[in-house]
């Protein structure tokens, strides 16, 4: 059974480094992917790591909850979310939009989304 607080500790940290070189660092982000930087993929990669520090923030400071019901809301929201992501990962990926880099995302997303989800039917009921 998946533990609600390693799932949310892990996908904070994950989220948290995310947003640091997306913020931080948009150059050299873009360019692990094998992209250049314009002005507007620097401003949208800031405003992804933006959405990923937020993200992170309520992961992270809802991990230790053990109320039920906030579990399931953010849970769900989570799974919501990495799995646009992976589909997001994996269109970058077949159209050579991102490199071989974009692997460790598409990894990392795939295996939250099914941490969640197995979260959510384990503890939850909910039918898949």
């Amino acid at each position: 059974m998946v533990n609600y607080k390693t799932l949310n500790t892990l996908t904070a940290i994950g989220s948290f480094i995310n947003s640091v070189f997306f913020i931080l660092a948009p150059v050299f982000s873009l360019a692990l992917l094998g992209r250049t930087a314009t002005p507007i993929g620097l401003m949208n990669t800031r405003l992804a790591g933006a959405c990923a520090l937020g993200f992170c923030v309520v992961t992270w400071k809802t991990r230790n909850t053990s109320d039920p019901e906030i579990q399931k809301t953010i849970a769900l929201g989570n799974l919501v979310m990495l799995g646009i992501l992976v589909f997001v990962d994996l269109h970058g990926i077949l159209t050579g939009a991102i490199n071989f880099v974009g692997y460790a995302f598409l990894a990392a997303d795939s295996f939250l989304s099914v941490g969640y989800a197995s979260f959510l039917i384990k503890m939850h009921g909910i039918k898949a």
